[in-house]
């Protein structure tokens, strides 16, 4: 069984014939659960400069552009849509007994 801690990026994205599509990709894996929030964290204040800049220069068609902090990473929000987000995984959760 996979030891450690993933970082998984989840996102929408518009398909071809423009309908909201999700796509998962892996940010890293870690040894250690603080290094896998850093990572996730950092990634979403990367992603939220980009979002707000590409906003900015768009003529501010997005209102609101923030990070929430949840229980398993980090979630990027366009006004009220959950845009991406940024969740740690844990390889081996414990077992039941």
């Amino acid at each position: 069984m996979k030891t450690g801690y993933s970082v998984l990026r989840f996102a929408l994205h518009h398909s071809p014939d423009g309908k909201l599509t999700q796509q998962v990709k892996s940010c890293g894996d870690f040894a250690d659960v603080e290094m896998a929030f850093d990572t996730a964290k950092a990634e979403a204040l990367r992603e939220w400069q980009q979002a707000v800049s590409d906003s900015t220069l768009k003529g501010g068609l997005v209102r609101e552009i923030r990070i929430k902090d949840t229980e398993w990473g980090y979630e990027l929000k366009r006004d009220h849509l959950v845009v991406t987000r940024y969740w740690v995984h844990d390889g081996s959760p414990a077992a039941l007994v």
